[in-house]
């Protein structure tokens, strides 16, 4: 909170500047926004191993250029009021009914550290938007390794037994959890495994951008 004030009281001295490009007056700006393209819908499931506990992930957004200058604004520079302007970048990709909302939990080193969890600020506007419950009964019960850089078996890991249901009756049967970036999804596969032990039938994974993976550069072929 004291963080909070603090900060809008810069803002007053020093005015918002994008995060993206610079331009004085707001956090991201029109012209930056404007360059969020969503993926085609071919391109926003990630593929996922045939005994997944996921049902699915999709990423709307690739995780690149002004999106991902804003994201890891968002994420590192304590810049949560971005919540209200990249929320409403998924409101018009609502495809679920009778589904709970759940963020991907910080563990709570992480999150005091922080001030928030940027996947609960985006959920709680998803939330309102959509007209859908949210839950925050899922907890990170191990304090995990950045995932930023690590290959796709260390990614999964890293997060394997790291979440756990918390809640006093069993989860949801249908959730839907929210996070800001999509890579391998080990980290939505180690929400949906903790909850579908503890109850849950489907778990679904929804993510505002979506790392794209470029194709590793052919061999040279021998002489």
């Amino acid at each position: 909170m004291i963080n909070r004030l603090w900060n809008s009281l810069l803002d007053l001295v020093y005015p918002p500047r994008c995060y993206s490009c610079g331009k004085a007056g707001t956090q991201f700006c029109s012209t930056c926004l404007a360059e969020c393209i969503p993926l085609a819908p071919n391109q926003r499931p990630q593929p996922l191993a045939a005994d997944s506990p996921l049902e699915r992930a999709l990423g709307i957004y690739p995780f690149q250029g002004s999106l991902r200058a804003a994201i890891h604004a968002f994420k590192y520079q304590n810049a949560y009021p971005l919540a209200q302007i990249l929320a409403p970048l998924l409101f018009e990709f609502c495809a679920w009914q009778d589904v709970v909302l759940m963020p991907v939990p910080l563990h709570g080193v992480r999150k005091r550290e922080r001030g928030y969890n940027q996947a609960e600020l985006l959920a709680r506007n998803l939330a309102k938007a959509w007209q859908l419950p949210l839950s925050t009964e899922l907890i990170r019960v191990r304090a995990t390794e950045h995932q930023v850089g690590q290959q796709a078996q260390a990614r999964a890991t890293n997060v394997a037994g790291a979440f756990a249901w918390h809640g006093q009756q069993p989860a949801p049967a249908h959730i839907l959890l929210i996070d800001d970036v999509l890579t391998t999804g080990s980290t939505f596969e180690a929400c949906a495994s903790a909850l579908l032990a503890a109850g849950s039938k489907v778990v679904e994974g929804l993510a505002l951008a979506k790392a794209i993976v470029k194709p590793a550069p052919p061999h040279d072929r021998p002489e």
